[in-house]
């Protein structure tokens, strides 16, 4: 069954002495004690090795250090796994905002185009999400090119006067390329 009060002697007589050894290696507070146990832990479970041990202080000690370094890897994983969870959390909260303002931004745009008088709104779908050129749309509706193009042109820019007075500020460029065609 083993000495118990010999491993109590042995116990009494090293915490002293290894308590202020944990607490410089790990230079944390808290911990000591649960170190502590896991050390006494493992020389409880390898008694039968102490007695052909030459020097069981040193062994001890070994343990002590292994432990406690043990110990700070854990800490360091640990820390980078929270450090990567608050990461994925703020990068996924980025996110959520960026397709909150996408999806109100969209809803700008597509208001924007109902207020297009009935032939721009037409002129404009048929270019943005049919995909047509201007040639093409003033085939379909009889028009002149110059004239698609006009009424393209003028589109654009009252669109994006629309999203400027609700706040929404997007370069002309990127009206005109299509970007309208994925909101």
């Amino acid at each position: 069954m083993g000495d118990e009060s010999a491993f109590e002697a042995l116990f009494h007589l090293y915490v002293p002495r290894i308590k202020p050894v944990i607490a410089h290696v790990i230079q944390v507070e808290g911990p000591e004690k649960d170190i502590i146990q896991e050390i006494f832990l493992s020389i409880w479970l390898n008694r039968e090795k102490l007695s052909s041990i030459d020097s069981p202080r040193n062994w001890i000690f070994k343990i002590v250090y292994f432990r406690c370094y043990s110990w700070l890897q854990k800490q360091g994983v640990r820390n980078k796994a929270q450090q990567a969870i608050i990461q994925e959390s703020s990068d996924l909260s980025n996110l959520t905002e960026e397709n909150i303002a996408f999806s109100e931004t969209s809803q700008l745009v597509k208001q924007a185009i109902l207020s297009l008088p009935p032939q721009a709104q037409k002129i404009y779908l048929l270019s943005r999400e049919k995909g047509l050129k201007i040639a093409e749309i003033a085939d379909l509706l009889e028009l002149s090119s110059q004239t698609v193009k006009n009424s393209l042109v003028r589109s654009l820019k009252s669109i994006r006067e629309y999203l400027v007075n609700q706040g929404i500020i997007l370069p002309l460029i990127l009206l005109g390329y299509g970007i309208l065609y994925f909101l």
